[in-house]
């Protein structure tokens, strides 16, 4: 009944390409955590909505990275002494993932990835300028 309370409410979004489901474990008491509290509970969830908070902190980083602020105590260590390929790298995953995440949020998101999924300007593609900047 909960779940087709939130449903009807639209408190949460669900993934169109799933079922949908909020899993909560309730018990008397944790057999791992000591508590002074009757009853404890345990949600365990992944959000889509994590990709705002990844995209927030690579805007971040670009104009930082823009202004080559703090890289000069990057540059005195041996790992960044050549160049900062590194952080370059670093950037792309996290592009990567969001990418990911925001085609997650599709109903196609079975083809992610696929060369037709990518030439329909789908999330993340060169069609696609929604988490672009």
């Amino acid at each position: 009944k909960s779940l087709q309370r939130i449903r009807e409410r639209k408190m949460a979004s669900f993934i169109p390409w799933g079922p949908a489901s909020i899993q909560v474990a309730l018990s008397r008491k944790s057999p791992y955590v000591e508590s002074a509290h009757r009853v404890s509970g345990l949600m365990l969830a992944n959000h889509t909505s994590i990709a705002n908070l990844f995209a927030r902190t690579l805007s971040s980083y670009d104009k930082l990275r823009k202004k080559s602020a703090f890289l000069d105590v990057y540059k005195k260590t041996d790992l960044f002494k050549d160049g900062l390929e590194e952080f370059d790298s670093s950037r792309e995953i996290v592009q990567n993932l969001i990418e990911e995440y925001k085609a997650c949020e599709q109903p196609d998101y079975i083809h992610w990835g696929t060369t037709a999924y990518q030439s329909q300007g789908a999330p993340g593609s060169q069609g696609d300028t929604r988490m672009r900047q």
